[in-house]
């Protein structure tokens, strides 16, 4: 199951990840997208009332899978139109370093320049 966990949309944010113990064992989530958390501990976990607050603020996100390529914007305008999930969705798909300086130049939204100084610091650690 893919879950994707954010943690700068918490209040306060965070820098690190999330565990949550359940029944079925502990789930820990990394920042990002997390492609290894088994669908039954997930099941259990989604039942937990601090999960279903994050779930709610979007900082916790069920990703699903999806069979086409959708076309990724590269406007510098596009990410400053953007609500502030869509835009952390976006730069989690992105790779491109010069368009993510581009935006970071552009963007007034703390959070938002900091996910993108983080995003970049991934791809030249090979984090991609």
């Amino acid at each position: 199951m893919l879950i994707a966990y954010r943690p700068e949309l918490e209040n306060p944010p965070r820098e690190g990840g999330f565990g949550i113990i359940t029944d079925a064992g502990m789930i820990q989530l990394s920042p990002g997208v997390n492609t290894d958390v088994p669908e039954t501990k997930w099941d259990i976990a989604r039942k937990n009332g601090t999960v279903k607050r994050l779930m709610a603020l979007g900082a916790i996100e069920e990703v699903k899978e999806q069979a086409t390529i959708q076309e990724v914007p590269t406007s510098i305008d596009t990410l400053i139109q953007l609500p502030l999930n869509e835009a952390f969705r976006l730069l989690e798909i992105m790779h491109d370093e010069d368009q993510l300086l581009q935006w970071k130049g552009k963007e007034g939204r703390v959070r938002i320049r900091n996910a993108i100084n983080k995003r970049l610091e991934n791809i030249k650690a090979g984090k991609v």
